[in-house]
Order: C-alpha cells, then structure tokens, then sequence
C-alpha cells in the first residue's frame, strides 16, 4: 500500500512538472524561425518565418487556423549576397511607430552573411520596404552576422551571432544604422559552441533582462540520423539586470564561458511528440496579457520531414520563464 501510494505521489509531481505540449492550430504550419506580432488595427496575429523573401502566416487566434499570406520581399533583398532569394532568421518589432523585420542573408557554413531591414505600417504583404544591410560579416571575422533580434530598452540593441564565438550585441543609431563596429559585447555562446538565435527580452513583470538562445544541433529536412541524445536543439536562457549583460544560468554562471556541463538554463527541450525545438522568439501577446514562446520543432514521429510551429505560454513569476499551459 505504501509502495502504491508513493508511485501515485511521484506520478503526480510527473504530472504537474510535464512539459505542456504547443497550442493547437500550428501542426500543420511549416515553419523555421518563427517570429510573432499583433496588428491590433488589422485584429490579425501575423509570423514571419525563414525561407524565400521571409514568409508570412495570419490568423485571429494564436491557435489558428494560420493562412499563409506570401512574403515579406518576393523579388529577393537587395542584399548583394548570395542568399538573397532565401532569407533566414526574421525578428519583427516596432521602431519609431512602425514595424521592422530583421532578416539574415547567407549560406549555410558560410560568414559571407548580413542582417537587412524592412519596413512597413502593417505588415501585410506588399507593404514592405527593403532598407538593405544594418550589419555584415566576411571569411575569418570572429562572428556571423545572421540571426539578429532588436530590443528597444535603454537604446536600440541589435543582437546577432551563430557558432562563431557566440551571440554579440552592438547598439544602433536608428533602425537602419550600427552606432559602433561589430562585434561589440559578448553576450552567449564561445568558439565551437553550436549556439545561435539569440533573443533579448524583458517581461513587464520582471526586473530581469533574459537571454534566450538555442544551443545544440537543429535537424534540417531530409536528415536520416539524430545527433546523441541531448546533444539536439533546445531553447536555453541567462538572465541579468542590464541590457547589456552579463548573463547568468541557474548555477551563476555566465553564459559566455565554456563549462561542462554547458551553461544555461533550460526552458524548452524535447519532449513527448516535440523534437528539438528552437529557433524561438519572446513576445508579450497584447491579447492575453500573457507572455508566449514562439518556436519551431520536429514531430518525434516525422523525422527527417519539415519543421513545424509551437506556441506555449512562459510564466516569469518564480524569477525564471516556465512553460506552462
């Protein structure tokens, strides 16, 4: 009886710690990247994802149904790269009461990157204005310039960065313009460490700036073989009180070192149906009143095949995000 009752105890605390799976609406949605805003003009949620001139999905609820709606730039960035017709890593915001979207342009393995702008008053297709780079790198610099997200706080930050020494900071004069070279400050990741997508945030409710980024090997379409277990792709966060860091993990330790075990506190990994999600952005959705996680993963049931959108709620009230139904 004892035994029996212990089991149900630890079964419960399974329970109440389980990992809440994506909200519905968004399994059939193919996605990698996925960015998310509100246009409460329009009453329209709309993501932007990676590939062709950046795709664009609307719907009225975060739970779908999602309409695909084009892209952001159909005739490719004016970006003089090649890329330029495949577009990665968008991060949407508001600057100066309009919407901007940064975009990456590269090649996978390659440093011959950019980060681009465009613009527009709603965010519908046709509407965009493409400002061209903010940000570039080139064979043998110690960073890439892809994967850029912008946080309004204290300043205008643009975080960038994947592999290559890690995630850096530099500020920006306006929307279109770096105040000071690239690379800038350090923020997440070192040399060798498989760390990129870097978002900055701060929840209303907190006194802390979270660093959020995703570390290990994300699997790409058409892959036959996983990397080792917990090697996958997965959503980890440090945390601190400035925008411009430093930031720690749950252990106190900064999140640019190189420690065993990594640094970094987890918030998003594999579980039940959902295979290494990342490639996440932080949004505090105006609808709800409610943080969200916005992100794209694997069916553990579909590998190999493409990725798909996950939305979860993210709760900071124990001082840390918690993804919660």
């Amino acid at each position: 009886m004892k035994f029996s009752i212990l089991a149900s105890l630890v079964s419960l605390v399974s329970l109440a710690f389980a990992t809440p799976n994506p909200l519905p609406g968004g399994s059939s949605v193919v996605v990698r990247d996925p960015t998310i805003m509100y246009n409460p003009s329009l009453g329209k949620y709309f993501v932007f994802s990676t590939g062709g001139g950046i795709q664009i999905f609307t719907s009225t609820s975060l739970s779908g149904p999602w309409t695909s709606e084009g892209s952001v730039l159909p005739n490719c960035s004016i970006i003089n790269n090649p890329g330029n017709c495949n577009l990665w890593a968008p991060d949407i915001n508001i600057l100066y009461n309009a919407y901007v979207l940064y975009y990456s342009v590269s090649a996978l393995g390659s440093q011959n990157s950019a980060i681009g702008l465009a613009t527009s008053w709603t965010m519908e297709p046709g509407t965009w204005t493409d400002w061209g780079a903010v940000i570039t790198s080139s064979s043998g610099a110690i960073y890439n310039a892809i994967d850029g997200n912008v946080i309004n706080s204290n300043g205008i930050w643009l975080q960038f960065g994947s592999y290559w020494n890690g995630i850096f900071q530099v500020p920006l004069l306006n929307a279109s313009t770096a105040s000071a070279p690239p690379p800038g400050t350090h923020l997440a990741g070192y040399n060798g460490r498989p760390a990129e997508g870097g978002f900055l945030y701060k929840p209303p409710s907190s006194q802390y700036y979270f660093m959020f980024f995703s570390d290990g090997i994300t699997p790409l379409q058409g892959a036959t073989s996983r990397p080792p277990a917990g090697k996958e792709y997965k959503v980890l966060v440090g945390r601190g009180t400035s925008v411009n860091g430093p930031f720690y993990g749950q252990l106190g330790n900064d999140i640019t070192l190189n420690l065993d075990p990594p640094t970094g506190t987890l918030v998003l990994g594999s579980h039940d149906n959902i295979y290494a999600p990342g490639g996440q952005s932080i949004y505090h959705d105006p609808v709800s009143g409610r943080d969200i996680i916005v992100y794209h993963y694997v069916p553990n049931d579909a590998f190999g095949g493409p990725s798909y959108l996950g939305i979860n709620y993210l709760d900071f009230s124990s001082g840390w995000p918690v993804v919660v139904s």
